[in-house]
């Protein structure tokens, strides 16, 4: 029996088929795919830094301005670990046809709170075919920003030398807010 076995091992035609068969198996693993959920990962990622807890950073989240079609994209980076005793660091970017060399202070509201920051900094202003980025910096108190999650209905107003730009959440901005507060604020 042993000879037998060894003897159609030997042959051409079992090897081939044998490869195969191995190749069948293999690829049969690579396509199959987990499954996936809604996390709201696309709206967040988050960093573990050690005795400091975790980075978190909130995906740019878009507002318009309706009357002038101008857009602005901020995005929030934070640490957490246990209990709120930081600051968030709120960058953001205006394109428009106009270039911001200078911002006199930014307000955040919503129905629940207001936030105002006049230590704005100038990151970089860049020209593109469709006009400026200029991108700026600043900071809030993390418990100010927790705040403003509570409610989706933002405003943001840049004070810019006696003009003043009123910017509204995109709808796919309302979603990005509800989720962060439901997957990450959640936990403070």
């Amino acid at each position: 029996m042993k000879n037998l076995l060894i003897r159609n091992c030997n042959t051409s035609h079992f090897k081939f088929v044998s490869f195969i068969l191995l190749l069948l198996m293999f690829s049969g693993c690579l396509s199959i795919k987990p499954s996936t959920t809604k996390s709201g990962k696309n709206y967040f990622e988050t960093f573990y830094v050690g005795e400091e807890g975790t980075q978190y950073f909130i995906n740019p989240i878009l507002f318009k301005d309706e009357k002038s079609s101008e857009d602005l994209i901020l995005d929030i980076t934070f640490r957490y670990r246990n209990e709120i005793k930081d600051s968030a660091i709120v960058n953001f970017s205006i394109k428009s046809s106009i270039i911001y060399k200078t911002i006199d202070s930014l307000k955040l509201s919503n129905k629940d709170i207001k936030i105002e920051s006049d230590q704005l900094v100038l990151l970089f202003n860049e020209k593109s075919k469709t006009g400026f980025t200029s991108r700026y910096s600043t900071r809030f108190s993390l418990k100010e920003i927790k705040e403003m999650f509570n409610n989706d209905a933002w405003e943001m107003i840049i004070y810019n030398q006696n003009k003043i730009t009123t910017y509204k959440p995109h709808r796919k901005t309302i979603r990005a807010i509800n989720t962060v507060r439901d997957r990450v604020f959640v936990l403070m």
